[in-house]
């Protein structure tokens, strides 16, 4: 099999064992279970939102009734049972049962050709829903009848309560007759939209404008097995894509399926540059459409909210991105032959995590270095003495990896400058006396990043390796994840062809890491990149010179800008154009946000940078240490770069 990293595999897999041999459940603990158990994931509109890459496609894939039904038809197959528990805590499955019929229709098809049909706004709405829902019955019926090998007229329609009467008008109760009805629809209206000239609004037949609301009608189906046990099955339409609608018809689509009175479950999925730029900059969502149809919807009653990739509780998202990570790629990696036959089934096993210390010409150059520190402030052999004992304090208590000699003498390095910060300065005629700090001197874990950091730009000492890094540098983003990755599991393809050993060194894996986050960052393409570009590549010429300061200020250095949040949140209202522009950085990976990050008293909204622009530019990885700037210097950069 052809490298699966190298390519968005779950989309090209040949079938439902294969895509959920893939999968992993992490995604749905994170982002689902939760809502479920709150009941608020099929009882209303759930819109997922999220950035190209970060897993829609594919949970709208796994919810699908014919790969439950394949997941259930094989539990003892290798991660399936961890697959089965996931979807039973959100609520799919129910004592090895199938408690709901998912179908998932994309709209990247034809549906945004109908917003260019010359007839009234509401004819055109009207089309689409109509289509929208005859093809999510058809899809329905059809996967009941080959998944469970029954007749369709061994499923039934439960309808809603006060829906009755109107069951007629969608084929009656007989799945037969359900079925029928919704391909007369279907052919109607797709004769309509693909018609090289449309026809007049008096020639639409009639199949296509008549009453046809199968969504307020139907609550269940009920479905008679061969044994003649009856069971109920839940619908739930997956609207994949959504972002691909003109955005009128994103807001009617969306106002039609917030109607409390449809019982049957519905998510809508769209990337976040459909949203608003106020929507995109704050996780809430804008339902006011401008001009003269303005629709407002109460979003906590009628609307489930899931964000992949939301602002809040980093560290948490971290850490479950790294479980979903090393996840996949082990799965992935289980799909080529060739580590397979080496025995090898873990990404970890093939990237080592061996620092490499600086050569000893490089180490005397540090040495020298530390020294002339020594010389130009001032410092006494005892206050070094006392600097060093510091650092050895603090490294033979922790658990940190790669304390080296070289990163040692890193950290004493930044200790000196520090301290000759925090005394006062005597005149060089003056007598040299050893004064104390004004404020206490200690080696920690900032300290020993702002060393790593200084030593990779002074003397390419190698700082990106391992799988904890390359999960950290993928911004929580399933795609870019297997962007970088896919690098290294190449390399080590091509080395067991050759007969030689797998294993990735430091050194190697640090080359490769920042060659291919540079190609990902020179890859951008969407609205707005160029402008997008000119506040990433000011962002990260501040955050190198502040990194490389002398006494590590910020540790490891910063990767952000923390503009004020009462600033940050009117930016959609006072600057437009800016706020366009952070939109589609944020919406493509470019940036990512953390609202509401407290320091100094003071409340902040975080404009991080991407993993990939952070490798590819020598940033730390850690976060937290941000510039401290304003809407003000967000416009100058736009200006300087007009």
């Amino acid at each position: 099999m052809a490298n699966p990293f190298e390519k968005r595999a779950t989309e090209y897999l040949r079938n439902d064992e294969a895509f959920l041999s893939v999968v992993s459940p992490a995604p749905l603990h994170s982002y689902f279970e939760q809502k479920a158990r709150d009941g608020n994931l099929y009882d209303r509109l759930t819109m997922v939102i999220g950035t190209p890459g970060s897993g829609k496609t594919t949970i709208a894939t796994l919810f699908q009734y014919k790969t439950l039904c394949t997941l259930l038809r094989n539990p003892g197959m290798d991660g399936y049972k961890e697959l089965v528990h996931a979807m039973t805590k959100c609520g799919a499955i129910s004592g090895n049962m199938l408690v709901i019929v998912g179908c998932r229709l994309p709209l990247e098809t034809e549906y945004r050709e109908f917003w260019e049909l010359p007839y009234p706004e509401e004819l055109r709405h009207g089309l689409i829903q109509s289509l929208l829902q005859a093809r999510a019955v058809i899809a329905w019926v059809q996967n009941i009848a080959r998944a469970q090998n029954v007749e369709a007229d061994a499923i039934k329609i439960i309808p809603r309560e006060g829906a009755v009467a109107s069951l007629g008008q969608i084929g009656g109760e007989n799945a037969v007759n359900v079925l029928a009805k919704a391909r007369d629809v279907e052919r109607a209206i797709y004769q309509i939209g693909a018609a090289l000239v449309s026809p007049a609004i008096e020639s639409i037949p009639h199949g296509a404008t008549d009453a046809y609301q199968p969504f307020d009608v139907i609550k269940a189906f009920s479905v008679t097995g061969k044994a003649g046990t009856a069971r109920s099955l839940k619908p739930l339409v997956i609207l994949d894509d959504a972002h691909t609608l003109h955005p009128k018809q994103l807001l009617a689509v969306q106002s039609w399926l917030a109607k409390r009175e449809i019982r049957i479950a519905r998510w809508l999925l769209m990337r976040l540059d459909a949203q608003t730029p106020r929507t995109t900059l704050t996780d809430a969502l804008d339902h006011e459409l401008e001009g003269e149809r303005a629709t407002r919807i109460k979003t906590a009653r009628e609307i489930t909210e899931i964000w992949l990739q939301k602002t809040g509780d980093r560290p948490h998202q971290r850490q479950q991105f790294r479980k979903m990570a090393r996840e996949m790629a082990d799965k992935y990696l289980g799909l080529m032959e060739v580590f397979r036959h080496q025995g090898i089934s873990s990404l970890t096993s093939i990237l080592s995590t061996m620092p490499v210390s600086l050569s000893e010409s490089k180490y005397k150059n540090l040495e020298s270095k530390v020294n002339r520190t020594q010389r130009t402030n001032n410092i006494s052999d005892e206050r070094r003495q006392s600097l060093e004992e510091e650092v050895g304090r603090f490294c033979s208590g922790s658990t940190l990896p790669d304390l080296g000699r070289d990163v040692k003498l890193g950290m004493l390095n930044i200790l000196m400058h520090r301290y000759a910060k925090r005394v006062p300065q005597a005149s060089l005629f003056e007598p040299h006396e050893d004064l104390e700090p004004n404020k206490p001197i200690s080696a920690n874990a900032d300290v020993v990043d702002g060393a790593k950091i200084q030593l990779l730009h002074e003397y390419n000492r190698p700082y990106y390796y391992g799988i904890d890094v390359l999960c950290d540098g993928s911004s929580e983003n399933a795609e870019q994840f297997l962007q970088l990755a896919g690098r290294l599991v190449s390399v080590a393809e091509t080395r067991i062809i050759r007969g030689e050993q797998p294993l990735l060194s430091t050194p190697y894996q640090h080359k490769e890491l920042q060659k291919r986050a540079l190609e990902i960052v020179q890859s951008w393409s969407f609205p707005e990149q160029k402008l997008v570009r000119l506040i990433n590549d000011e962002m990260v010429r501040q955050c190198v010179e502040k990194a490389l300061e002398p006494n590590a200020s910020l540790g490891g250095g910063p990767n952000s800008f923390g503009i004020p949040q009462d600033e940050f949140k009117k930016i959609p209202e006072t600057h437009p154009d800016l706020g366009q522009v952070l939109k589609y950085g944020v919406a493509y990976n470019a940036f990512s946000l953390t609202q509401n990050h407290k320091t100094k008293g003071r409340y902040w909204c975080l404009l991080e940078l991407s993993g990939a622009a952070i490798i590819a530019n020598g940033l730390s990885l850690r976060r937290g240490n941000f510039l401290e700037r304003d809407v003000n210097d967000l416009i100058k950069i736009l200006e300087g770069g007009r």
